[in-house]
């Protein structure tokens, strides 16, 4: 069956229940907070009042953008490379293929932006309407998995090269022949067993020079064994929809490691993180599950992201669990504020041991989509944690046109970060 392009309606619904169903721990089967067995030795500390607080935005200006995937490079004047994604100026980015899309943005520092536009020059007065996606999903029905969203960037510098894992979707499923009609929330009239979402999800893989000019690998570098074909056949015990990527080069073993966020249907674990390895060429050869898929490096740990500190790993999400959320009078407090960000270690990047919460920002509901940068500066190594925060329970008339006043605005408005010197 051929893909066929949504109206704005039915991708905004669907967007929010992509959003609902992979970042609300609470939509996701098993999403308790227990600990993995716990590495018999130890990591670096880094305790919960060591971390140097801004509370302010690194940037802004776009109408809901979040996963801001920081690195530096080798460039005197713009040392950081930026890429984010989501919606820039207007709801769905209309003009493209899909919804979701990859944009990128060069700074001088870590608080001085300037963002791609269409015409090659760069914007650095905020003016979104400007900003042009580098990487936004295929027209091409044929790629039915990656025809509505393309977002969560993870990229790789390496020997010249960017080397990116990103999300990808199909867009819901439906049948045009079926009697049964299209309506919200899911904009789905076909319940496919072993498809929670209603839709197909992978990570794909792409190549740069430049960080502009992306050529996609031809297939993705995770997608389950059930979804070769759109709509799939029934799945019950399916692992897939894989997403969130955070990729990582092994010096030593010479080899990329590529972590995600995975659904394992059989066993009822959804926001469950795993560990594929490639020995190969990063755009041909396969990535490979270096554990059972039955038993999860972490449960519990959406939007998971891995950064390697000396001989640590040091992983963060915006875990479920979080007590501590508040709301305004008359108000219930929003599942999305039961998710906040925590720290978790791991001496081999298999077995982990979870940390602490951090508070969200003094005035902010949620803290969300955390993103891990180490460099040095000011004559010290730093471990940065870049967030987006959420609008919440702040409302501004005319400003969300999506939201009506008293609803809990889920968008993100900010990317902020925090840091804590490498001792």
């Amino acid at each position: 069956m051929k893909t066929k392009k949504l109206p704005l309606t039915s991708l905004l619904m669907i967007l929010s229940l992509t959003l609902s169903i992979t970042q609300c721990g609470t939509n996701r089967g098993n999403s308790g907070n227990q600990d993995t067995t716990q590495s018999t030795e130890t990591c670096s500390e880094f305790p919960l009042e060591g971390w140097e607080r801004f509370q302010q935005p690194a940037f802004k200006g776009f109408m809901h953008a979040y996963q801001p995937c920081v690195i530096e490079v080798p460039d005197e004047e713009f040392p950081y490379r930026m890429w984010f994604f989501g919606w820039v100026s207007e709801i769905a980015n209309p003009g493209q293929a899909g919804a979701d899309a990859i944009y990128f943005a060069r700074g001088s520092d870590l608080d001085t932006w300037e963002v791609y536009c269409q015409d090659g020059t760069w914007d650095a007065e905020g003016v979104n309407s400007k900003w042009f996606s580098v990487l936004y999903s295929s027209p091409d029905p044929e790629d039915y998995y990656e025809t509505f969203h393309t977002g969560d960037p993870s990229i790789v510098y390496k020997d010249g090269v960017y080397y990116m894992a990103y999300s990808a979707t199909s867009f819901a499923f439906t049948d045009p022949d079926s009697d049964k009609p299209i309506l919200p929330p899911t904009f789905s009239n076909m319940e496919i067993e072993g498809y929670p979402a209603k839709m197909i999800q992978c990570v794909m893989g792409a190549t740069s020079k430049n960080g502009i000019n992306w050529t996609k690998t031809e297939k993705p570098l995770m997608l389950g064994k059930s979804d070769t074909k759109y709509p799939p056949d029934p799945a019950p015990d399916r692992v897939g929809d894989f997403h969130r990527p955070c990729l990582l080069w092994d010096e030593e073993g010479d080899k990329w490691k590529l972590y995600f966020d995975y659904r394992n249907m059989g066993k009822g674990m959804g926001s469950i993180v795993g560990l594929a390895e490639n020995t190969g060429d990063f755009r041909t050869s396969e990535f490979t599950f270096v554990h059972s898929p039955d038993e999860p490096l972490l449960t519990g740990w959406p939007n998971p992201e891995i950064v390697k500190v000396g001989d640590c790993y040091v992983s963060f999400s915006d875990a479920p669990g979080y007590t501590k959320a508040k709301a305004p009078e008359g108000q219930e407090v929003s599942g999305w504020q039961l998710r906040q960000l925590k720290m978790a270690t791991s001496t081999d990047g298999l077995t982990w041991k979870k940390q602490y919460y951090i508070d969200p920002d003094p005035g902010i509901d949620a803290n969300h989509v955390p993103q891990a940068l180490v460099c040095e500066r000011e004559g010290k190594q730093w471990l940065y944690l870049f967030y987006t925060i959420q609008v919440g329970w702040r409302w501004e008339e005319g400003k969300y046109p999506f939201f009506k006043e008293g609803d809990y605005n889920w968008f993100y408005d900010e990317i902020r970060y925090m840091r804590q010197e490498i001792k």
